[in-house]
């Protein structure tokens, strides 16, 4: 007579479905990635495994460590190529405000993702970055493309796509435009970090009315009150 309780059966695990290897890699990047924010720590082997649906073995067919995987998980989440499209994306036509609002959103959103993987990894400085072209062409992060060494072009196509933000509109700034960028930046990432704005952060209309209006009242006259 069966002795099984009905109920008591364990679902079987999901498993994915075959991959190429270089899907399987990115498809575990993006999965150690996840884990390590929405936990706040650096995963293990077998919560990326039960994560992806997969054996854990299988994590070791495709990364010869779990340290590689950590290390190639780092440089896809650094890679500035993603951030560059979502700016090239932003509607021109908008107003200059809307656009620097647009721009101040990806950077704070940006801005926090890095800040909750350093935290999760103890990571005390970003990764050293090679110029991520390869990336930068395909609109996405392509491992093996971040090279050992900071290049002094490293940023040029993303400081490129910012640029373009501003060009018909520094005939309306007192600063050239790379100023005002480099000014929303500097407030994007104090105001959006936790413990340097004392838990206040920013929104990013907040950020962008600071720079371009300033805080104090004005008169019509364009005097001060």
């Amino acid at each position: 007579m069966s002795t099984r309780v009905e109920g008591s059966a364990r679902p079987a695990q999901r498993r994915a479905a075959p991959m190429d290897p270089d899907d399987r890699r990115d498809a575990l990047i993006e999965v150690f990635v996840r884990l390590a924010h929405r936990e706040g720590r650096n995963p293990t082997t077998s919560e990326i495994a039960q994560e992806a649906g997969v054996a854990e073995g299988t994590i070791f067919r495709v990364f010869p460590t779990k340290e590689v995987l950590e290390q190639e998980a780092v440089q896809a989440a650094f890679c500035p190529a993603p951030v560059r499209r979502r700016i090239a994306a932003i509607d021109p036509e908008g107003s200059l405000r809307d656009r620097l609002v647009d721009f101040t959103r990806i950077m704070q959103m940006r801005f926090t993702e890095v800040f909750g993987l350093m935290g999760a990894l103890g990571l005390t400085q970003p990764p050293n970055r090679g110029p991520h072209q390869a990336c930068y062409d395909a609109g996405r992060h392509l491992r093996g493309h971040a090279d050992e060494e900071e290049h002094v072009a490293a940023h040029q196509p993303l400081l490129e796509a910012i640029h373009e933000l501003l060009v018909h509109d520094e005939d309306h700034l007192v600063v050239p435009g790379a100023d005002v960028v480099h000014r929303i930046r500097l407030l994007t990432f104090s105001g959006s970090h936790p413990g340097i704005a004392d838990g206040k952060t920013l929104t990013p209309e907040e950020i962008v009315d600071t720079v371009l209006f300033g805080l104090v009242r004005r008169t019509p006259d364009g005097g001060t009150t």
